[in-house]
């Protein structure tokens, strides 16, 4: 709905005409006629650069934080960066204080965690939706994103139209960027989940203990009121430690014992589309058949129940329809091959993440475990070799392949993962992603499982400075169709 810009600024001490505005636009490119531009610092350039172009494009208004300009529809407001968290929650009427807010940090499982939750709610006849990696909106029906986080500024506009779809419950991914960059100013988490800390993000943090630092941000009163925290974890355990906050800890059941409220498994036990679980916690002893395959999904499920908890879901509950949970798409997702195999998509693109896919598949491998995979071009080389070493020590076939090569040579890339095997391991490179992929379909035999990893959910692939469409599920889905005439 429209707003007034001169009441809406008025509380601000800041003069503006009396005109009716639509939205809040950080890109001059997504201005629309009657928008709002905010022109302020972005990573490389100033957005007062870009004022003539938004003005071009219909915008009705321009903030900005600098510069001296004569027409009355630019008003430069010195501390602009520092009250504009306020502004746009302001205009778009506290959004976020009209929902239950989670917000979910960690290397792995936070959009499986964000799509559980919203699974489960759903199951509770609650209205949730999510953000994330995957895009936001209800968890089937999704609106794609550039960023897993977006900048406050775009998340307010969400979050609202949220609100005017009666959604009651939001379960948002937070990236260590948007942490550390403050995309999440102004908004304060009813709960805040923590997954694991494994590397990733190196060549922007620099060190693990940045990289650490700055997911344990969204621990702090400021951004969170009560936290979720995986104590089979080590990074978890510390901030477990030292975190404030009410605490709700989850894990293995050894790692649990000593926290007040917990929600602990053991006796794992595995079948073939999913696992038996014994659970145990401060309010009792529970039985879940889990329908999901990958251990580290017991643990993503349990980070859902916990944050569904702390906010008022009767534990018990809770746990009943977990049974009813069905794969996040890309993520250990299974496509079965009428020559009894089996095809696993994953997004695992971390060196931990790889590991615990093909350690969770082989507990289901009948036979051999294969593994088709490659590393992103100009991002973390130091993790190459090591998730090389990786796929020979827990899969009994590899195929390298190109994931994003980006400006590098795929090749180059595929020889640095091959760097980290020994010179007898099982393995062949194959530059092209669905060549490798038909290879390891055509070799595989019944009772095998072969693990597709990298791409996941993702549906482009970007070569050189190309970016070319590339949908792994759908192409998964065309060769089961394939094989199956």
């Amino acid at each position: 709905m429209p707003v007034n810009a001169r009441s809406w600024l008025a509380a601000y001490a800041i003069k503006a005409p009396d005109v009716q505005v639509q939205q809040l636009q950080l890109d001059s490119r997504k201005v629309g006629a009657g928008d709002v531009f905010l022109a302020i610092p972005g990573v490389q350039q100033h957005g007062s650069q870009f004022i003539d172009k938004a003005f071009a494009q219909g915008a009705a208004l321009v903030l900005t934080d600098n510069g001296s300009y004569a027409d009355e529809r630019i008003m430069v407001v010195p501390q602009l960066n520092q009250i504009l968290p306020q502004l746009v929650s302001a205009f778009y009427q506290q959004p976020a204080t009209q929902l239950q807010l989670v917000g979910i940090t960690g290397t792995n499982g936070k959009s499986s965690i964000a799509f559980f939750i919203n699974q489960l709610a759903e199951l509770l006849a609650t209205n949730a939706a999510v953000i994330g990696t995957l895009g936001y909106g209800y968890y089937q029906k999704l609106t794609t994103l550039p960023n897993t986080t977006p900048h406050f500024v775009d998340l307010q506009r969400i979050l609202a139209e949220f609100v005017s779809s009666d959604v009651k419950l939001a379960a948002m991914e937070v990236s260590s960027h948007a942490l550390v960059q403050q995309r999440v100013a102004g908004l304060h988490f009813n709960v805040a989940v923590f997954t694991n800390l494994t590397r990733d993000h190196l060549d922007y943090h620099g060190t693990m203990a940045e990289y650490g630092a700055a997911k344990a941000l969204l621990f702090k009163p400021e951004l969170s009121q009560a936290a979720v925290i995986n104590v089979s974890d080590e990074f978890g355990r510390a901030l477990a430690a030292q975190c404030v906050n009410p605490l709700f800890v989850y894990g293995k059941a050894e790692d649990c014992n000593g926290f007040e409220r917990y929600l602990a498994y053991s006796d794992v036990v595995p079948m073939v589309n999913g696992y038996q679980v014994r659970l145990s916690s401060h309010l009792g002893e529970f039985s879940l058949q889990l329908p999901l395959l990958g251990e580290f999904n017991i643990q993503n499920v349990l980070a859902a129940i916990g944050a569904l908890y702390l906010l008022g879901q009767p534990l018990n509950t809770l746990i009943a329809a977990a049974a009813q949970l069905k794969a996040v798409p890309g993520r250990m997702e299974q496509f079965i091959f009428p020559q009894q195999f089996t095809a696993v998509i994953d997004y695992a693109h971390t060196p931990d993440a790889l590991q615990q896919a093909l350690q969770s598949l082989r507990m289901h491998c009948a036979s051999r475990l294969w593994c088709v995979f490659g590393c992103g071009g100009d991002r973390d080389r130091g993790k190459r070799p090591l998730m090389g070493q990786l796929a020979e020590l827990f899969a009994d076939h590899i195929i390298v392949t190109a994931d994003n090569p980006r400006s590098e040579d795929i090749v180059a890339i595929c020889e640095e993962i091959a760097a980290g095997m020994s010179p007898d391991a099982s393995y062949q490179i194959e530059p092209d992603r669905k060549a490798a992929i038909k290879l390891a379909l055509a070799s595989a035999q019944p009772g095998d499982i072969v693990l597709v990893a990298g791409k996941g959910h993702e549906t482009v692939q970007i070569i050189g400075a190309e970016v070319r469409q590339y949908d792994e599920r759908a192409y998964l889905q065309q060769l089961v169709a394939e094989m199956s005439l």
